[in-house]
């Protein structure tokens, strides 16, 4: 019964708590994914605010270096664990002298070789402190209901849960991050415009996010720009040095789609990062778009692919998108 009670808590702070941020929801995955990593030697289970930490880190870094997702309800003033990790992913592209996204769980073993050992460490330690603070005890203060879901005293730089009640963690552990990553969804919707949240959200328990390879469109932007001209500087380009791109960028897609693909030389692919597309560049889209349609529909094409582009015509996604990615 007891074990009946805690999990039915747990799950309503889930389902209950504000939406100022998604702080408590990276609280709620972290103690989930600790206790599920444990076997279990004695009555109590010690877990270090650091190690809560750790965890924090890795989901914001991997949702924010891919995806740039606003965590907070105030865009001018962002939550303080997201500007401390959005820091060290700058100097992490210092360090590596380029804009190249990685998951945190293979950037985490290069930190030292790369000189950021101190950075890293420093900036676990900070989000300890603000968890300390602001999150570690707000959590499980949600009503006047005396059950507790851990013991934590204020100030302390740890908590103590029951061996039992971080069992029923570990064995619901699915569930629970079914949950947690549906509620972190709903709370980052009402932030951001940007697609596909839910299944932003889930990516971060993967091992890796993967990006699928683009040649399969060489042959549909082949009938539109067979000499390969780049996009965005206008230069004819060699097959060695040609790119594939997104427009609007990968990190707001989280799609692959022919009419947002496009042609440019790896020069301009190296400088473009996540920048958003000008107004000049969007309409030249739509006209390329609405020209690749024609030289298709002339050869006869019923593609899948094809009849996505011309759904994205009609629907106008490219202006659509865009103006969602602006926001």
């Amino acid at each position: 019964m007891m074990q009946d009670n805690f999990y039915g808590r747990f799950t309503k702070i889930i389902r209950e708590c504000n939406y100022d941020n998604t702080y408590k929801m990276a609280w709620a995955k972290s103690l989930v994914e600790i206790c599920s990593n444990q076997e279990f030697l004695g009555e109590k289970l010690t877990i270090s605010l650091k190690e809560i930490a750790h965890k924090f880190l890795k989901y914001y870094w991997n949702q924010t270096i891919f995806f740039d997702l606003i965590q907070g309800s105030n865009p001018n003033r962002p939550p303080i664990i997201l500007t401390l990790i959005k820091s060290l992913i700058e100097k992490y592209y210092i360090a590596i002298n380029k804009k190249q996204p990685e998951v945190f769980e293979k950037v985490e073993d290069r930190f030292a070789n790369i000189g950021m050992q101190n950075d890293f460490e420093k900036t676990l330690i900070d989000i300890a402190k603000i968890l300390k603070n602001d999150v570690s005890w707000r959590f499980d203060n949600i009503d006047d209901n005396s059950t507790k879901l851990y013991d934590y005293q204020q100030k302390l730089d740890f908590l103590v849960i029951d061996k039992d009640n971080a069992i029923v963690l570990k064995n619901h552990q699915q569930d629970l991050y079914d949950l947690i990553n549906y509620r972190w969804s709903l709370i980052l919707e009402s932030f951001n415009s940007s697609p596909r949240i839910n299944k932003k959200v889930r990516i971060i328990d993967e091992r890796c996010i993967k990006r699928s390879p683009l040649n399969k469109f060489k042959t549909y932007l082949d009938v539109e720009n067979p000499n390969h001209f780049c996009f965005i500087c206008g230069k004819q380009t060699s097959s060695r040095e040609l790119a594939i791109d997104h427009v609007i960028p990968w990190s707001y897609m989280y799609s692959d789609d022919l009419w947002n693909l496009v042609y440019i030389c790896q020069h301009c692919n190296s400088i473009k990062s996540n920048v958003i597309p000008s107004k000049g560049q969007i309409d030249r889209l739509k006209e390329r778009n609405k020209k690749l349609l024609l030289l298709l529909e002339q050869q006869s094409s019923h593609t899948k692919m094809i009849e996505e582009l011309k759904l994205a015509i009609e629907k106008d996604y490219v202006n659509k998108f865009w103006t969602g990615c602006k926001g």
